[in-house]
């Protein structure tokens, strides 16, 4: 009897077992999409930086104008008028001193010669004669020179020395003609020594510019 019992449990258990299974529907585990992460950015990271913009130019500083104000305030005192300056002169190049000896006829060869000295108040005029007439009588017309007709005139300068000696000869003024100038410069250097300066000349020398004027016969 114990086995009939034992029979009758374990059907019963099948039963119970069987009606649980077909009570309970089984879960359909469907598989979803895989699982991706992702990381949200700021939109305005995505839009290309722009170049730096200059700077607005700033406004010019506002200057306030200062006028003289009424009598009911301290009047400013206009500028001071400036000058104008004057324009430098001009320097002029210095005029030939008139001659201190005049031009006369010397010799027979129809020269006439004039004397002008450096400097002023030149009171020996008896020395310049002196001069005159020895570099006058040393002087020889230039043979074959043809003047057409019209006066020649070359000046010579040169330097006479407390005891006469004559330096510094050269032609001042050229006439024109080469062998009317090379004779005067000629009749100046043969003619030294000059007479010694005037005891009351002080200067240790005098310059003196020899005029020399021909006319052909």
């Amino acid at each position: 009897m114990r086995s009939a019992v034992m029979g009758s449990g374990i059907v019963h258990l099948l039963v119970l077992v069987v009606l649980f299974y077909v009570r309970t529907p089984a879960s359909l585990v469907i598989p979803g999409p895989e699982a991706v992460t992702v990381a949200l950015m700021d939109p305005s990271a995505l839009v290309p930086a722009l170049p730096p913009q200059p700077e607005p130019p700033r406004p010019a500083p506002h200057v306030t104008e200062i006028k003289p104000v009424d009598d009911t305030g301290v009047k400013l005192q206009p500028p001071p008028k400036l000058k104008p300056r004057p324009e430098p002169k001009k320097e002029e190049p210095p005029a030939m001193p008139a001659p201190t000896l005049p031009s006369a006829t010397v010799g027979t060869s129809g020269l006439k010669g004039d004397v002008t000295v450096d400097g002023r108040n030149f009171e020996f005029t008896y020395y310049l004669v002196l001069v005159r007439n020895k570099i006058a009588s040393n002087w020889t017309p230039p043979a074959g020179v043809a003047t057409g007709g019209k006066p020649v005139r070359a000046v010579i300068y040169f330097r006479i020395g407390r005891g006469g000696e004559i330096t510094g000869v050269r032609i001042e003024s050229l006439s024109g003609l080469e062998f009317f100038d090379r004779s005067a410069m000629r009749a100046v250097v043969l003619s030294d020594p000059l007479p010694p300066l005037p005891l009351g000349f002080s200067s240790g020398d005098l310059g003196v510019h020899f005029g020399f004027d021909w006319e052909a016969p």
